[in-house]
């Protein structure tokens, strides 16, 4: 199929656009920022993820992938149309549609014929309404509405899309699934014998639902995440007191098959793009009609005080002051595996600290440039080690695998404070305390 992707060198748009050309579909990625779509039209990624960079080589090199910074006639002329922009939390918690709207308006006055536009930015119910309203005062086109959520985990997104546990369409339109079938057809049952060498899932629940129930199922797939974690964190406390490890309990509780492992890690909180995002703005337009929801306001406040207990640890840790204490912080992405440091929780407690007097020392193996662009008053180590030097205290945020194999030993001798505080439960314990630190973790 002919494709095109608005916000295609976004991590949503990218990573769907790199997926579909390697199924073999002619994609298009478009995106406002020209000096990025330049870079990727040469094969450089502006986002690290694994597995990314040598795919979207080899889909420029076959023909199946290009980008451009305008909208033109490669997406007037595609049958199926991705929006895959922002949609940003305002401060009072409901979604920035600003970017929605802009591309909304520009497709109206392209479009032309019969065109599906599948929307994967995660946007409120009613959003689609008013879309199809604007699509509907230029008469020229005939628009096929899709709410097509997407489901991918930075840090493995590109086997996310080719791995999915579900794909989920809404719309009204009997010719816009059937549109979304054919697309997706080689993950679907009976896309069996469509000829593919590439390491993939077969057999993938196609679950065709409303427009609303579409939007509602991303909502709420990520605030039951996020419950899961405030959840965790709330029984790493209990076990801080009375106590139990963390670690033991939650393999304990993973083993429920009515439960699972996944996102069941004690750490410092839900951070990044997504769950905060989405769980803010499904609080938000409940309230909109006329329903409090508590009991995701209880998990987002669980998350805002999980912040509160890293800081307050790290004050006893340096003796009661942080005042002129030297922080080693480790870790800027919001998690391993990703260079993204948007709404990074890492960086907040970073800022937290710095507010009662810390000095702080930061390094991440991947992420230290976008950190730079959003935090230029932080200090920043291009080296673990030179980070830890002086160091009252090493505080680890991000769970790199990295951090797991540090040299503690060199850390000890490097470092004032002989602690190390693992915030993520991802350090070795054993090696920190062979090298003579003190080694502190959550819930153990």
């Amino acid at each position: 199929m002919r494709v095109s992707v608005i916000g295609g060198a976004g991590y949503v748009g990218l990573v769907t656009a790199v997926g579909l050309a390697k199924l073999g579909h002619q994609v298009v990625g478009v995106d406002v920022n020209a000096t990025v779509v330049a870079g990727l039209q040469s094969g450089v990624s502006p986002i690290y993820e694994e597995g990314l960079d040598d795919a979207l080589a080899a889909c420029i090199a076959s023909g199946n992938l290009r980008f451009t910074h305008e909208l033109g006639d490669e997406t007037s002329e595609a049958d199926v149309v991705f929006v895959a922009v922002g949609s940003p939390m305002r401060a009072d918690g409901s979604a920035d549609l600003a970017a929605v709207s802009d591309v909304v308006k520009n497709l109206a006055t392209l479009l032309r014929g019969h065109t599906v536009v599948a929307v994967k930015s995660t946007v409120p119910v009613g959003t689609i309404a008013a879309m199809r309203s604007e699509f509907e005062t230029h008469g020229d086109s005939v628009i096929d509405l899709v709410v097509n959520p997407e489901f991918l985990s930075e840090g493995s997104g590109m086997w996310d899309f080719f791995h999915p546990s579900r794909i989920i369409v809404g719309t009204d339109s009997a010719r816009a699934r059937e549109v979304m079938r054919d697309l997706y057809a080689p993950f679907l049952p009976g896309g069996e014998g469509i000829s593919t060498d590439l390491d993939m899932a077969r057999d993938v629940p196609l679950l065709e639902t409303t427009v609303q129930d579409a939007q509602i199922i991303k909502y709420a797939s990520n605030a039951f995440l996020a419950t899961r974690i405030s959840f965790i964190n709330e029984v790493a406390a209990v076990c801080d007191h009375l106590g139990g490890d963390i670690t033991r309990v939650a393999e304990g509780i993973g083993y429920d098959p009515r439960i699972g492992h996944r996102y069941l890690q004690a750490g410092i909180g839900f951070g990044g793009p997504c769950l905060e995002k989405d769980l803010q703005a499904l609080i938000y337009f409940a309230a909109e009609h006329g329903y409090k929801a508590n009991f995701l306001e209880s998990t987002l406040a669980r998350n805002e005080e999980q912040l509160n207990v890293i800081v307050q640890r790290a004050r006893e840790l340096v003796g009661g002051e942080l005042r002129g204490k030297k922080i080693s912080v480790l870790g800027l992405a919001f998690k391993g595996g990703t260079n993204d440091v948007r709404t990074s929780l890492s960086l907040r407690i970073i800022h937290l600290l710095m507010n009662f007097g810390a000095v702080v020392s930061a390094h991440d193996p991947v992420a230290i440039e976008e950190a730079r662009r959003l935090a230029p008053d932080i200090e920043y180590a291009a080296d673990p080690y030179v980070s830890a030097e002086g160091a009252d205290l090493v505080l680890v945020l991000t769970d790199w695998p990295e951090y797991g194999e540090l040299d503690w030993s060199r850390i000890a001798k490097a470092s004032n404070g002989k602690s190390v505080f693992d915030g993520r439960n991802v350090v070795d314990q054993i090696a920190c305390e062979t090298a003579g630190m003190a080694y502190v973790a959550i819930g153990r």
